[in-house]
């Protein structure tokens, strides 16, 4: 009994210090807190994990909340500045971008897309150069994940018109 006592009181105190790091703070911005979650997580992308604020040297620390506050800074004086309208957009358009980053699109779907893009221009024809595939392929796949997202949101959507 006394063994499983010992072990849960160590389990107890190894989580309790490690939420306790978690919500420490690890350095402030015109009164902003920045915790050693967030520092941690900003060197985990820095550093592809090989550092964390504990292992930081003190200069180190200092230019890591130097570079981390202009997001801080950003972030409130955006919540002062934009109207819920502007801060809706923003968010949309975050979102939007966030959901087209993982939105697969192939080669083949882009090169169709052209394709078809192409052969309207001719037929239309249309005195416009029509750029090589390979100089828009980029953009035509980004159109594509942007029609496959707003395709997927409208097969849910509930419509009505009165």
């Amino acid at each position: 009994m006394k063994k499983i006592l010992v072990i849960l009181g160590l389990t107890l105190s190894l989580t309790t210090h490690y939420a306790v790091a978690a919500t420490a703070t690890a350095g402030t911005v015109n009164g902003m807190t920045i915790t050693v979650e967030e520092a941690d997580n900003a060197l985990n992308t820095l550093t592809k994990g090989k550092m964390t604020w504990e292992k930081l040297p003190a200069e180190g620390k200092k230019q890591l909340i130097e570079m981390m506050a202009p997001a801080k800074l950003v972030a409130a004086e955006s919540k002062k500045s934009l109207t819920d309208k502007e801060k809706e957009a923003a968010l949309a358009g975050f979102w939007m971008q966030k959901k087209m980053s993982t939105t697969q699109v192939t080669d083949t779907e882009a090169k169709d897309a052209y394709n078809k893009m192409k052969k309207v221009a001719q037929e239309a024809k249309s005195t416009q150069k029509i750029p090589d595939f390979d100089v828009v392929k980029n953009n035509i796949k980004m159109q594509l994940a942007q029609e496959k997202v707003v395709s997927e949101l409208m097969k849910s959507a509930k419509i009505k018109v009165k």
